[in-house]
C-alpha cells in the first residue's frame, strides 16, 4: 500500500468534509501536474501533520523533562509541537501554488525555443499531434516537453480528438502564454488556416518579448552588482576600519566578536542571499 493509499483510508472521510475549506488548491495541484486528487492530496496533508506532531510532542517532552517539571514540560512541548505542525501544515497548503508558479517560470523560459521549433515541424504540413509527440520527444524543453507529453496521451491513450486535447491542456496548464498559444494552435486547426505561419508569427512575438526580459535583466544585473559593491563591500570594508579604530580606544573582547560575527557570518549570508536574487531573477 502506497504513502498516499494510508493517508486516504486513514484520513479520506475527514478529508471530504473539509474539501469545501480547501477548493482554492484544486486547481493549482492540476497545473502543478500533481499526480492528486484534491481529497488525496489533503489526506497527505493531515496525515503526514498528525503523525510529526505525535513524534514531536513525545520526544519534547522527554528532551524538557530533563530540564524542567514534567506539567511544564508537556505544556512547552504540546505548545511547540502544535506551532511546527501547524507550519507544517501551511507547507502543504502553499507547496501546489509554489509549484505551478514554478512551472510557469520554466515554461516561460523555453517557450520561445519551442514555438520557434513547433513553427518548423508545423510548415512540413505534418498532423499537429505529430509536431506535439516530436516536441514532447526533447526532454531538454523540461516542463513544455510534459505539457506536449499530456496532449499526446489524451489523444493515444484516451481517444480524446486533437482538439479536445488541445482545449484540455490549455486549461490546466500554468503558464498564460501556453494557454494562449494553446488556444491560438486549437483555433487554427478549427478554422483550416496556416498552422506553420501562425506559430512563426507567435515565435517572433515570443522571441521579442524575451530579448525584452534579457534587456531589463542586464539593466537589474548592473544595478544589483552596484548595490553589492557600495553595500556590501565598501561599507563591510569601512565598519572594519571604524571598528578596529574604536576598539583600539576602547579595548574589548564585543568588537572582536562583531567584527568575527560580520566577516565569517553575515557577509557570506548576504553574499548567498545575492547570488539567490540573481538567480530568481534570471530569464534564461
Amino acid at each position: 500500500m502506497s504513502y498516499a493509499s494510508l493517508s486516504y483510508n486513514l484520513f479520506g472521510g475527514f478529508t471530504k468534509i473539509l474539501k469545501p475549506y480547501f477548493l482554492d488548491i484544486k486547481e493549482d495541484l492540476r497545473k502543478a501536474n500533481m499526480n492528486y486528487t484534491l481529497e488525496e492530496y489533503l489526506s497527505i496533508a493531515f496525515f503526514t501533520t498528525a503523525v510529526t506532531f505525535l513524534l514531536e510532542a513525545v520526544l519534547l517532552s522527554f528532551l524538557f523533562g530533563l530540564f524542567v517539571s514534567p506539567l511544564v514540560a508537556l505544556i512547552l512541548a504540546m505548545t511547540l509541537s502544535m506551532t511546527l505542525s501547524g507550519m507544517l501544515f501551511f507547507l502543504f497548503y502553499s507547496y501546489p501554488t509554489t509549484a505551478s508558479k514554478n512551472r510557469d517560470t520554466k515554461i516561460k523560459k523555453m517557450l520561445p525555443f519551442s514555438v520557434s521549433y513547433m513553427a518548423t515541424v508545423a510548415s512540413s504540413n505534418v498532423p499537429p499531434i505529430v509536431m506535439f509527440k516530436i516536441l514532447s520527444a526533447f526532454k531538454e524543453y523540461g516542463e513544455l516537453a510534459k505539457e506536449a507529453e499530456s496532449i499526446v496521451r489524451d489523444v493515444e491513450m484516451f481517444g480524446m480528438t486533437t482538439l479536445a486535447a488541445i482545449k484540455k491542456q490549455a486549461k490546466i496548464t500554468p503558464s498564460k502564454d501556453m494557454r494562449d498559444l494553446l488556444f491560438g494552435v486549437n483555433t487554427m486547426i478549427m478554422t483550416g488556416g496556416d498552422l506553420g505561419i501562425f506559430l512563426k508569427e507567435k515565435s517572433e512575438e515570443l522571441m521579442n518579448d524575451y530579448r525584452r526580459r534579457i534587456r531589463k535583466y542586464s539593466q537589474d544585473i548592473s544595478l544589483y552588482v552596484e548595490m553589492y559593491l557600495t553595500l556590501i563591500i565598501t561599507g563591510s570594508i569601512f565598519f572594519i576600519v571604524l571598528s578596529s579604530i574604536i576598539s583600539t580606544i576602547s579595548a574589548g573582547l564585543g568588537t572582536i566578536m562583531v567584527q568575527t560575527f560580520v566577516v565569517f557570518i553575515l557577509l557570506p549570508m548576504l553574499s548567498v542571499a545575492f547570488i539567490i536574487l540573481i538567480k530568481s531573477t534570471n530569464p534564461m
